[in-house]
């Protein structure tokens, strides 16, 4: 007996579609419950209330603006202190940690609120998905992309965290889009829909300029294809000729580029200054920051000073944009045990091989498998009624392979090659095209089917299984999540977030109160290991603001290490952002023995001298410098071996005994087995701000 079509709308229609994407949202938030703030996440809370309550555009300038206010919608109401800050240049990060850990207010619950925000945008963005798969392959063809993009690792892990990743995300594929739709209909409801979604990408991430070149290749598209353009403005006529559907084309970008700005200008208070304040201030404001960016050369340098100098676009928005284009010259980088500064072409392919299901892998092999046999099949013959031809097919997609082809051809050739995070945007257009896998469903056989069925939910099988580790995924053939910090680190494995894990793990190891065994931790994050009670004695991290005594690290200690468990983030393991970056080498070795000596020398005073001499700032950097390479030299070591343990596979545990320390840690005796010839001379490796944008 055959169910009423209501039924079966209900179950295979936008209410289910609804359902599974309620399903999303569940992942997404309870994974972070019991995770500290990633790096970012403290001074984009930061930057979300103070935009909202200041009308200050200082902090956090170079992630827009939408994703900050989005996710500081809840910051408006209930009580929160955040002290106005003064007229001037801020340091951003410390601001955002203070509004977090220092100043009373609750950590736990605002990074709640701000990230159940950002899993809002993801969810939303999975309908889109759903929606757009639907109309070009189908309810079955939504099904297999919402099945996809629900239970990505990539999505998952980037929808519950307070950061602007997920709303570029949704906005590019939302621009692309209405900007295809409204090339086909012009009218008042596209236009309007266009402009706002495409200014509503502008203020979601400085990447926001890709969209020009896909709108220009999609606009070449379309007046290639001699389709009659529709225009319903009051009565509804259509163009065929390419030159006049061109000049509308040109009136839509006209358009388009308006409402862009005013969007902007909205999002920033239409002020032009970054901060609110008197005249003089502003302009000593507005000095002080952009003398970040006088030296050296990047791309669009002279525009960009020429749209500050007449005024054109609000300072926040130009200085966030100079910020990019600087910074992403150059960043300390690592894959595969290779370190660099510039970057390699092959860092983001090697993300998504090694970071994405290979569930979903098989899914694309099937869909691109269906469309080829389609069009053999077809081939020199008229489709059968309601089939599409190759051609069509690949008209009606155009805009999600021109948005892949565009975004990854400039994540190929970027060098900030810091995270995963940076493709997320490709994923699901990805998830989209692979709904052409329904097509098996219409074909007789059950190989390709079942294989179908197993790759779905072999993707919704591991996703379960990694909850709530979701930001350290690795496929099988990147050896999992355990093996992950041997290929990649910073936010693509580690961003700080497992501090309460490590709380717990040390409960259950009875390690909490040091009495009998001594606890190392050298931690990379902009989280708070004193707010969540870790007690360990503190080796050198990134960037350790619970530590910051009047603005300064301070370094209480120049003693050999002892036995005990060392809890490192896999980032600091890597040597990525220590200052002796990348492998030991020569010259490491002999700075470190030079400034060993020294150390050596200070320890055999007694305390009160000790003391005196430690608390000098001259002595205070020699020290920090030291126990970074201690420190390097001991991850030299720690690379060779395998981790005792593991906290959410992002922070490792060692237990090493005297003999393993002193092994590590003294050069009497001998060498490290890692060691190169490289002469990179330290504190000159990289000419960069430490606390710059990550």
């Amino acid at each position: 007996m055959n169910a009423p079509k209501w039924v079966k709308s209900l179950w295979s229609g936008y209410p289910a579609a609804g359902a599974l994407v309620v399903v999303f949202g569940v992942l997404a938030v309870t994974s972070i419950l019991k995770k500290s703030a990633t790096s970012d996440e403290t001074v984009h809370l930061a930057a979300g209330y103070s935009y909202w309550h200041h009308n200050d555009y200082r902090i956090d300038p170079e992630n827009g603006n939408l994703p900050q206010r989005w996710m500081g919608l809840p910051f408006l109401v209930g009580h929160h202190t955040y002290p106005r800050q003064e007229p001037g240049m801020l340091d951003e990060w410390q601001v955002g940690y203070d509004f977090l850990f220092n100043w009373g207010n609750n950590p736990d619950w605002l990074l709640l609120q701000a990230r159940a925000m950002i899993a809002l945008l993801g969810a939303g963005l999975g309908l889109l998905v759903y929606g757009w798969s639907r109309r070009l392959y189908g309810r079955l063809g939504g099904w297999i992309s919402l099945v996809l993009y629900v239970f990505s690792t990539a999505m998952l892990a980037n929808s519950s965290l307070g950061t602007s990743d997920t709303a570029a995300s949704l906005c590019f594929l939302a621009s692309a889009g209405c900007l295809w739709r409204v090339l086909h209909r012009v009218s008042p409801l596209t236009v309007a829909g266009s402009c706002l979604v495409m200014g509503a990408l502008f203020v979601s991430k400085m990447s926001a300029a890709l969209i020009i070149p896909i709108g220009v290749v999609l606009i070449l598209i379309r007046l290639a294809s001699a389709r009659p353009l529709v225009v319903a403005a009051g009565r509804t006529v259509q163009i065929a000729k390419p030159s006049r559907q061109a000049l509308v084309f040109l009136g839509l970008i006209l358009l388009h580029v308006l409402a862009t700005w005013a969007i902007i200008w909205a999002f920033y208070g239409f002020r032009y200054s970054v901060v609110s304040a008197s005249p003089v201030q502003q302009s000593e404001t507005a000095r002080r920051y952009w003398q970040n960016y006088q030296g050296g050369t990047f791309p669009f340098r002279s525009e960009i000073e020429f749209l500050a100098k007449h005024h054109l676009l609000p300072e926040g928005f130009l200085l966030g944009q100079a910020h990019v284009l600087k910074f992403s010259q150059s960043r300390p980088s690592f894959l595969n045990g290779q370190y660099s500064i510039t970057g390699w072409r092959s860092f983001f392919p090697y993300c998504f091989l090694a970071k994405t299901s290979l569930g979903v892998f098989v899914v694309l092999i099937l869909a691109g498998a269906g469309a080829y046999l389609s069009w053999r099949r077809r081939k020199g013959k008229r489709p059968p009624a309601g089939e599409q031809t190759v051609r069509q097919s690949l008209y009606r997609t155009a805009p999600l392979w021109v948005l892949l082809a565009v975004y990854w051809a400039f994540a190929i050739s970027s060098k900030m090659n810091i995270g995963h995070r940076h493709i997320l945007p490709t994923y699901p257009p990805m998830f989209v095209l692979a709904g052409a896998a329904a097509c098996w469903f219409a074909r007789p056989g059950r190989v390709a089917k079942i294989a179908l069925v197993a790759a779905l939910v072999f993707v919704a099988g591991e996703a379960l299984w990694m909850w709530p580790n979701y930001l350290a995924y690795f496929n099988p053939l990147a050896s999992g999540p355990r093996n992950g910090y041997r290929h990649l680190v910073d936010s693509s494995l580690d961003w700080g977030q497992d501090v309460p894990g490590l709380k717990a793990w040390l409960d259950r190891n009875g390690l909490s109160n040091q009495n009998r065994t001594v606890v190392y931790l050298s931690y990379f994050g902009n989280g708070s290991p004193t707010y969540y009670g870790v007690q360990a004695e503190r080796l050198p991290g990134y960037v350790n603001r619970d530590l910051f005594k009047g603005g300064r690290l301070h370094v209480s200690r120049v003693g050999p290490l002892t036995a005990g468990v060392y809890c490192i983030s896999a980032t600091i393991l890597q040597s990525v952002l220590l200052e002796p970056f990348g492998p030991w080498s020569r010259v490491y070795e002999e700075t470190y023995r030079s400034l060993l000596a020294d150390m050596e020398r200070i320890g055999t005073l007694p305390p009160d001298q000790q003391a005196a001499i430690v608390a000098d700032p001259m002595v205070q950097d020699k020290a920090g410098l030291f126990g970074e390479l201690q420190l390097a030299r001991l991850c030299a070591y720690l690379r060779k071996r395998q981790p005792d343990d593991h906290i959410g596979y992002s922070i490792l545990i060692y237990r090493l005994t005297q003999r393993q320390v002193q092994e590590a840690t003294d050069p009497n005796l001998g060498l490290p087995a890692e060691m190169t010839p490289d002469r990179i001379p330290l504190r000159a490796r990289l000419t960069m701000e430490r606390d710059m944008d990550r």
